[in-house]
């Protein structure tokens, strides 16, 4: 068996930060976007996916209409640059882990349950955002990137790639995602997906809650109820 997890979002607190940065970067030059809006709708996209999603709105600005497909292309991707730089800058002062996933990485390494990271990320952010928040320790050797395959998520290559790895059969993988191309990934490695959706902070359900139990998902809210959920797999692997 194999727990896989996804990063941003699963194990750091570090979406909401991107989303902000995102939305404040665009607010500089003059285009209002709200954080909320980046934090649905770029979660768990590969970082060519944000490229061309900002471009389009970057494209929104008069000094782009005379621009060439290519050099929109350049722009956009420099203007992501900035903003994943930017990033790191504020993960740097704040981030932390995701609440409740320490118990659940210091559980699955006394009880020799082998785990990994496979992520749309750059190895380059993980490894400040995994340092940052002590939890590189627990996953050093096993952290996989997008940029280690030839597809990232939602293809299924890098969840295979992380089993062949590490000589696991994908049928015996569980994912823990929280975005519907991690799923969707998941899925279509023949792995079991786990979707963790926690609420909003005002309590509302997560937007993505609905679409998650449509993939065929199994959802869950908190952190303190992965184990059980994966110890249900163990049992039934028995």
């Amino acid at each position: 068996m194999l727990v896989i997890f996804d990063c941003d979002g699963v194990l750091v607190d570090s979406e909401i930060i991107s989303a902000q940065v995102t939305s404040d970067c665009l607010k500089e030059i003059g285009i209002e976007i709200s954080a909320d809006y980046f934090l649905e709708t770029y979660r768990g996209k590969s970082v060519a996916d944000c490229i061309l999603m900002i471009t389009e709105e970057l494209s929104i600005q008069d000094s782009w209409k005379s621009l060439n497909d290519a050099e929109r292309a350049e722009r956009g991707a420099q203007f992501w640059r900035h903003v994943q730089l930017q990033t790191l800058v504020v993960c740097e002062q704040q981030l932390e882990p995701i609440t409740g996933i320490m118990p659940v990485l210091d559980y699955l390494r006394d009880h020799d349950i082998p785990f990994c990271v496979a992520s749309n990320g750059k190895h380059e952010k993980m490894r400040m955002t995994l340092a940052k928040t002590n939890i590189m320790p627990y996953v050093q050797g096993r952290v996989f990137s997008f940029e280690d395959v030839t597809r990232g998520k939602p293809a299924p290559d890098l969840f295979l790639h992380a089993a062949k790895t590490l000589n696991v059969e994908p049928a015996t993988a569980i994912v823990v995602e929280d975005s519907l191309t991690g799923i969707q990934a998941a899925l279509a490695a023949g792995m079991r997906p786990l979707g963790y959706c926690p609420p909003n902070t005002n309590g509302s359900d997560n937007i993505l809650l609905p679409e998650m139990r449509a993939l065929g998902a199994e959802v869950f809210f908190a952190m303190d109820e992965l184990i059980p959920l994966i110890l249900k797999t163990v049992t039934v692997e028995n």
